[in-house]
C-alpha cells in the first residue's frame, strides 16, 4: 500500500525507478527509428554505444536495485526487527550487566526447558564474570536435578560441572568423581567416551599437583 507508514520511501523509489527504466527503453527504440536502417554501419555503432551505457547503467544502478529487492523479499517482514533474548543476553554482557544476562538467560531456559544451553550459559557467568564458581556448581546441579534431560544435554551439562571441579576449584576428586558418574550413567556411549578421556586427563593434573605439592613440601622442610 503507497500509504503504508512501514515503508514510507520504498514504493516512491520503486516509481523512480521504474519511470527512469521506461524512459531510457523509450529513448532507446525512438533513437533505433531515426537511424538509417540501410547503413549498417550506423546500427553497429548505436548498439555499441546503447551496450556500453547500458552496461555501465546496468552496473551502477539496476544490479544495487535488483540486490536491494531481493534482500528486502527474502530477509525482511516488513516488521521492526525485534531482539531476542540471546542478543539481549549477549548486549548485556558486552556492556558488563552480568545480572541482567543472566535474567535473559533464564527467560530462553523458561522458553525451552530442553536447551541446556542456556544453563550452561548462567553457569559460566557465575564462574568467570561474577567469579563464583560455586554458585555455578550449585545452579547445574540443581538445574540437572530439576527434571529428566535428554542425554546429549544432562552430559553436556556434567562436563561442565567436572571442568568447574578441576579448573576453577582445583577439587580433581569432585571431578572425577561427576566424570565416573557419566561413565555409569551413559554407558557404551560417545559421553563415556570423552569422559574416559577427560578422566585420564583429571588424574595427571592430579598426579602433578600432588608432586608439586610434595616437591613444595620437601623444599620448606629442607629450609
Amino acid at each position: 500500500m503507497l500509504g503504508d507508514s512501514r515503508f514510507p520511501n520504498m514504493n516512491t523509489n520503486l516509481i523512480i525507478r521504474i519511470c527512469v527504466v521506461a524512459l531510457v527503453i523509450l529513448g532507446v527504440i525512438m533513437g533505433w527509428n531515426a537511424i538509417d536502417k540501410e547503413n549498417p554501419g550506423m546500427q553497429l555503432i548505436y548498439m555499441i554505444i546503447v551496450g556500453v551505457f547500458g552496461g555501465l547503467a546496468g552496473v551502477k544502478y539496476v544490479i544495487p536495485w535488483i540486490g536491494d529487492a531481493m534482500g528486502t523479499f527474502f530477509f525482511s517482514s516488513g516488521e521492526q526487527v525485534q531482539m531476542d533474548e540471546g542478543m539481549k543476553a549477549v548486549a548485556k554482557l558486552a556492556q558488563g550487566d552480568y545480572d541482567g544476562a543472566i535474567r535473559e538467560y533464564e527467560k530462553i531456559a523458561r522458553d525451552k526447558p530442553e536447551d541446556a544451553f542456556p544453563v550452561a550459559e548462567i553457569a559460566k557467568i557465575c564462574s568467570e564474570k561474577l567469579d563464583d564458581p560455586r554458585r555455578a556448581l550449585a545452579f547445574l546441579q540443581s538445574s540437572l536435578e530439576s527434571k529428566q534431560w535428554e542425554q546429549d544435554a544432562a552430559a553436556f551439562l556434567m562436563f561442565r560441572m567436572a571442568d568447574l571441579h578441576a579448573e576453577k576449584l582445583d577439587d580433581h576428586q569432585a571431578a572425577r568423581g561427576v566424570l565416573e558418574q557419566v561413565i555409569g550413567t551413559f554407558p557404551n556411549t560417545r559421553h563415556s567416551a570423552n569422559a574416559h578421556h577427560k578422566l585420564r586427563e583429571v588424574e595427571q593434573a592430579q598426579f602433578k599437583a600432588a608432586m608439586d605439592q610434595r616437591l613444595k613440601g620437601g623444599g620448606s622442610q629442607q629450609s
